[in-house]
């Protein structure tokens, strides 16, 4: 959804960005693992984290330094060693 807001309407998702980071934070971080967590979790969990790294990407194209919290968040992408090369293809740089 936010994938598609940043390309239907990026000046008012550029504005929401403080609101959406705490959250795409939160599913970035992952799954936690206990010892009930069965493939499939992890596997809904992998999923979800994919589909936020695909939104951050889009979100980041039009941030445009309007979200200093976003943009640390991007930057923390950007440097994770999991994350970093896929944000980097999709983002094109």
């Amino acid at each position: 959804m936010l994938f598609r807001l940043s390309q239907v309407a990026p000046a008012a998702a550029a504005q929401y960005l403080d609101d959406a980071t705490p959250p795409l934070e939160k599913t970035m971080k992952g799954a936690t693992v206990t010892k009930d967590t069965v493939k499939q979790d992890l596997e809904r969990a992998a999923e979800l984290q994919r589909s936020a790294l695909r939104a951050v990407a889009a979100l980041s194209k039009i941030a445009g330094g309007s979200s200093q919290k976003f943009e640390i968040f991007v930057d923390d992408i950007k440097r994770n060693a999991t994350w970093g090369n896929e944000f980097r293809e999709l983002v094109g740089h």
